[in-house]
């Protein structure tokens, strides 16, 4: 696999997002930080820094949600069991959305800011994997080695070979373009610039310098490659898989502190996730390169701290002073629009009394065709005599055509 791409991503949104935080990674690199591993780590701190004023607001939404819950399974319960009731679902519906507007949010209050940080995180990712094509000076002490090694004679065979003896990838590289070559020398370990000093010897001394650089930019704890992944092999490059999944770990449990009903929709859901996700992410770290393992850890390691300060943030904030700010916004929203405001109370009465209205209409169609079935037995009931004779039975057809007639 092609860990390590010199072109820069053009995904459309994520690619100019891609760019600004390759900006930033630069920058980190600029100011003296030439360790790839530091920057990262740098660089995630910075971003998840960036986001923390949506990571704030999704926290606000889940705690009015904590609150709010009780009252919607309360709803839920009430109308279980009717999925198939068009008139019961309505009015389930109706109050819903009355406990919605009552603490002044809407469903999809917490999913603006994920949708938000998405693209971001994906972002990210192109930036680390292709950081030679983000970060100039990463790429030029590759190029100083790329450069004299494509004037060399019979070069493309001699470094597909390389390649292969290497297990790196060569199907889909063409060895005529530098870009593609820096991409190849990007995965380079010890061992495989050695054999390029064997191979080209009169480079040897170019291939030295700009070599023992480019480990130490690309290698931590002097020693793991960051573009290499751990896989599932005995050494020391597994600590970062197992740091992945510890951190993910303590990361959800401070996020989750809260205590949760577990009758309420998705808790199940929830804690399943709670579950999975430090497991996948020792999987994910295990397969990925340690370049994204260390973004991994540092990612969940910031933010199980920033959780931290935020849960004692949400302490000191008062859910009717949210509640009544986030009506208060509602409203200069619908005055702009020339709606009225919302009162939250008012929203509740007239949900409420809309159900009433509902159900009583229902009650008096039910009632209303039950006195017509009771009428229709006593009208005949009432007339009939005893059908065995012929005059009952023409009796019967008078009747009959009589009431027919007066419809």
């Amino acid at each position: 696999m092609d860990f390590l791409l010199l072109t820069k991503s053009t995904t459309f949104i994520i690619g100019p997002i891609a760019t600004v935080l390759g900006y930033i990674m630069e920058g980190i690199y600029n100011l003296g930080v030439h360790n790839i591993a530091a920057c990262i780590i740098l660089f995630t701190i910075i971003v998840n820094l960036i986001l923390l004023p949506l990571t704030i607001k999704q926290q606000k939404f889940m705690k009015l949600n904590a609150v709010m819950q009780p009252e919607i399974a309360a709803i839920q319960k009430k109308y279980k069991g009717k999925q198939q009731d068009q008139a019961a679902m309505q009015k389930q519906n109706m109050e819903v959305q009355a406990v919605y507007q009552k603490y002044g949010t809407t469903p999809t209050g917490g999913c603006l800011q994920t949708v938000l940080q998405l693209p971001i995180m994906f972002a990210l990712y192109q930036v680390i994997y292709r950081i030679p094509a983000y970060v100039s000076g990463i790429k030029e002490v590759l190029m100083n080695v790329v450069t004299p090694v494509m004037q060399q004679p019979g070069y493309i065979d001699k470094i597909a070979e390389l390649a292969t003896s290497n297990k790196l990838p060569i199907e889909k590289i063409d060895y005529s373009v530098a870009d593609k070559m820096v991409d190849l020398f990007g995965k380079f370990n010890a061992a495989a610039w050695n054999q390029l000093k064997e191979i080209f010897p009169s480079l040897q001394n170019v291939i030295s310098e700009n070599s023992d650089k480019f480990l130490h930019m690309n290698s931590l704890f002097g020693g793991m490659n960051l573009t290499e992944a751990p896989g599932f092999k005995i050494s020391v490059a597994l600590i970062i898989p197992i740091l992945a999944g510890l951190t993910q770990w303590l990361s959800v449990k401070t996020m989750n502190t809260a205590p949760t009903d577990p009758d309420a929709p998705g808790a199940g859901a929830m804690k399943s996730m709670n579950t999975v996700m430090p497991i996948m992410s020792v999987i994910f770290c295990i397969s990925f390169p340690i370049g994204i393992g260390i973004y991994w850890v540092a990612s969940s390691t910031v933010r199980m701290v920033m959780q931290l300060g935020i849960n004692q943030y949400m302490k000191k904030i008062n859910v009717d002073d949210m509640i009544k700010a986030n009506i208060e916004k509602k409203n200069k929203k619908r005055q702009k629009k020339g709606l009225p405001p919302i009162n939250a109370n008012a929203t509740i009465k007239s949900a409420n009394k809309a159900s009433e209205v509902a159900a009583k209409k229902k009650e008096m169609e039910e009632e209303r065709a039950k006195k017509a079935a009771v009428n229709s037995t006593d009208y005949y009931k009432n007339k009939s005599e005893n059908l065995g004779t012929i005059a009952s039975r023409a009796r019967m057809v008078q009747n009959y055509n009589e009431k027919k007639g007066k419809k």
